[in-house]
């Protein structure tokens, strides 16, 4: 009878460590839709960063050859200046 007590509380102490897992792991669970709406929200400021930049390169990359030529002109000024 002493052995079947003993297991009796070998259980009972098992499953309450197990329910305590359980509800550890219930709680970090509630937090996951949170973390991905935080990280949706975080991916989308990257995203709108990250295209605005694109569109101010694309207009540096635009204005190039006429800045360019600007120098170029600026140059062949200043060699005609010097002759």
């Amino acid at each position: 009878m002493a052995d079947l007590e003993q297991r009796v509380m070998t259980l009972e102490r098992d499953m309450s460590a197990l329910k305590e897992r359980v509800g550890a792991n219930e709680e970090d669970m509630k937090n996951i839709p949170d973390l991905i709406k935080l990280e949706f929200r975080l991916t989308n400021s990257q995203i709108a960063r990250l295209s605005h930049d694109m569109a101010e390169m694309q207009g540096k990359i635009e204005a190039l050859p006429r800045v360019m030529a600007d120098l170029l002109v600026e140059t062949l000024d200043e060699r005609d200046r010097k002759r």
